[in-house]
């Protein structure tokens, strides 16, 4: 089993393309946090979360749509959670046999930078982890 973070058509791509060959399961989990503003709405509309959760979560389900048409084969489940992304992938990696994260290039004169999630993941997560750089 894999495990992805999303929000990335070139990680997506990446992850299917080695599950299918594999013939694993693949797990997409897209990790959200809502604004801090959404915590004055939500006194007011207590459903608030529950929206921004399902746009989340239709959000992962449209990005997702067109790798699960070209890799049909490939056994996909997807998870929206809200938390920070480094903990829940690291938690989510406890079952995997890999973790996929991505990194942004960046033109840097001292060399690659990783952000937190990717740092995070490489020096916590459990399985071997796979770092996809994206623009």
């Amino acid at each position: 089993m894999w495990t992805i973070r999303s929000s990335s058509s070139l990680r997506a791509a990446f992850a299917e393309g080695q599950a299918a060959r594999r013939d694993e399961e693949l797990r997409i989990v897209h990790s959200w946090s809502p604004s801090p503003a959404y915590g004055y709405a939500a006194i007011l509309d207590p459903g608030v979360g529950s929206g921004l959760g399902r746009r989340a979560a239709e959000g992962l389900a449209d990005m997702v749509r067109p790798w699960r048409q070209k890799f049909p084969a490939v056994r996909v489940t997807e998870r929206a959670v809200v938390g920070p992304a480094a903990a829940e992938l690291v938690d989510a990696s406890r079952s995997a046999g890999r973790l996929i994260v991505g990194r942004r290039s960046r033109r840097s004169p001292v060399g690659p930078h990783l952000g937190h999630v990717a740092h995070a993941a490489i020096h916590h997560s459990p399985a071997p982890v796979a770092v996809v750089p994206f623009e």
